[in-house]
């Protein structure tokens, strides 16, 4: 195996994510036991201090299990990359008697619960809303209001404890699922809900309609660039599609300089490049398929990788990937590269600005 680093790597987050699940499968008898006893706040400083080992982004929390017993909530704060990490994490975990483990927030209740804003006191049931089907985005708009609104100077102080709230209505990824545009009002309409209805109108609403949600990350986005160039790697591209979308954007909007959104996780995300004229003419986007499948197996059956999407440029074609284990992962993706006949000059960039030097070159 290469190695692209001169000094030792940092743990990488699938080297994290085992000595996590290491530590838990040996400490879960004495949590379960300790939540028994209602001590759990006791084990604040050990938790955090084992989730702060997988990345400084995450949250967590103990709950219901499903069934019975306890849970335990990996949570990426409404993030998309640090879901993604946290759908990793799930993958990972072992079966523990008496434990169910979660990569979102789950729904709960807001029966009781407030948020203080200042001197305001938030109240979730007194916010009311509107809520407008839009059938083509197979999404729900809402027209908000609560009584506090005119006492808060902006529009983000007013959505802050709206998305707080709605997180706890319908769950992590249910807000990021089902709700689509949020228009904040200053009065109550005649036809609005009460936000603890919420999520029975989706309930309905799903029903009816048969839509399915997937979690973040699986489903695809296509996109294509309007004024392609080759100012930087990644602008000539004319057509692709993505499973996280805002990280093409943010890449595109920094010019190629983008810095590391996965700094201190232990995870990259990378993109192959080759040249797009190897591809066969009208068969372009088959061919790419075949490449990025050969690679997703290859990355998921060593618990490595996933591959993200890719796309077509006018001098390039690119493959997407998240990357959970350091060199070992960019080993694989040399090994299928090769093994897919690339050409020499094919190469695995990082997104990272911080990290280019690390290219490889097949």
């Amino acid at each position: 195996m290469f190695s692209i680093f001169k000094k030792q790597e940092p743990p990488t987050f699938k080297q994290r994510v085992e000595r996590f699940w290491n530590w838990y499968t040996e400490a879960a008898p004495k949590i379960y036991r300790t939540i028994e006893e209602r001590k759990s706040a006791g084990l604040a400083a050990e938790v955090s201090e084992k989730v702060a080992a997988l990345g400084h982004s995450f949250a967590w929390v103990f709950g219901p299990g499903k069934g019975g017993g306890h849970s335990f909530t990996l949570s990426g704060e409404g993030v998309l990359q640090y879901q993604l990490l946290t759908q990793y994490w799930l993958s990972r975990a072992p079966r523990i008697e008496g434990w169910t483990f979660y990569a979102e927030r789950q729904p709960g209740s807001i029966k009781g619960v407030r948020m203080k804003i200042g001197d305001l006191d938030f109240d979730p049931i007194e916010f009311w809303l509107t809520p407008m089907v839009n059938a083509e985005a197979e999404k729900i708009d809402l027209t908000v209001w609560h009584p506090l609104f005119d006492k808060l100077p902006g529009q983000n102080d007013k959505l802050r404890p709206l998305f707080l709230f709605l997180d706890e209505v319908l769950g992590e990824f249910g807000t990021g699922q089902w709700i689509g545009e949020i228009n904040l009002n200053d009065k109550q309409l005649p036809d609005s809900i009460p936000l603890s209805e919420l999520s029975g109108f989706i309930e309905d609403l799903q029903k009816t309609k048969g839509w399915i949600k997937l979690p973040p990350g699986l489903a695809m986005t296509l996109y294509h660039c309007e004024n392609p160039h080759t100012q930087f790697l990644r602008g000539d591209i004319l057509i692709g599609q993505a499973a996280q979308p805002q990280l093409i954007n943010e890449y595109l909007k920094a010019h190629g300089k983008l810095k590391d959104p996965l700094a201190g996780t232990g995870a990259d995300y990378v993109f192959v490049t080759f040249p797009v004229g190897i591809l066969p003419k009208g068969k372009q986007v088959d061919a790419r398929g075949a490449i990025e499948d050969a690679l997703n197996d290859a990355l998921e059956s060593a618990h490595s990788g996933r591959v993200l999407g890719g796309a077509l440029g006018s001098k390039f074609g690119y493959v997407d990937l998240l990357i959970y284990d350091g060199s070992a992962s960019l080993e694989i993706i040399r090994r299928i590269l090769i093994e897919q006949n690339l050409p020499s000059g094919t190469a695995i960039n990082f997104f990272a600005e911080e990290k280019k030097r690390a290219t490889v070159f097949i």
